[in-house]
């Protein structure tokens, strides 16, 4: 069996679930997508939301993996070629409070929450074979045992379902 060898792990999730926070939990090195783009030149102007758009399929065809193990930080990050994906999910009525402390205006707070509800990425990751790890208990583990294939969309947490 063929080992992979694994060089960047996309860190995505709907805004404000926690993504920046599991990254600096890891110690590990980290690529904000936002300041990468940005540096690429693909990141357009701020608009109405405070929110600027990223050219990701532009930035996919300039990435450049790292040499060493690093962790892309943004919920767009599944756009690049990473190696593997960690879904950071956070319970809707959660991810309201802390987007309502950023400051965040009502309708981008409930935009965010309805696509937390609805799966967050997982309706953009169908079909997509890297490995992928949905939360943030266990993840040290599942990348010391070099990201082995671990959740698929059908397996992710259901918020519509659960209490």
């Amino acid at each position: 069996m063929a080992v992979l060898l694994l060089r960047s792990i996309g860190v995505i999730g709907t805004p404000g679930c926690g993504k920046t926070t599991l990254c600096k939990s890891l110690g590990m090195p980290v690529i904000s997508m936002r300041d990468y783009a940005q540096k690429n030149g693909c990141l357009g102007e701020v608009g109405l939301d405070g929110a600027a758009e990223i050219d990701v399929e532009r930035l996919a065809d300039l990435w450049e993996n790292p040499s060493d193990l690093t962790l892309v930080d943004g919920h767009l990050a599944h756009h690049i070629p990473v190696d593997a994906l960690i879904v950071v999910r956070c319970h809707p009525d959660e991810l309201r409070k802390r987007l309502e402390a950023r400051g965040y205006s009502q309708k981008k707070i409930q935009d965010n929450v309805e696509v937390e509800m609805l799966g967050g990425p997982w309706n953009e990751l169908i079909g997509d074979t890297r490995p992928i790890f949905e939360g943030n208990e266990g993840v040290r583990d599942w990348i010391a045992n070099g990201c082995p294939p671990h959740t698929t969309p059908d397996s992710a947490v259901d918020w519509l379902s659960s209490p």
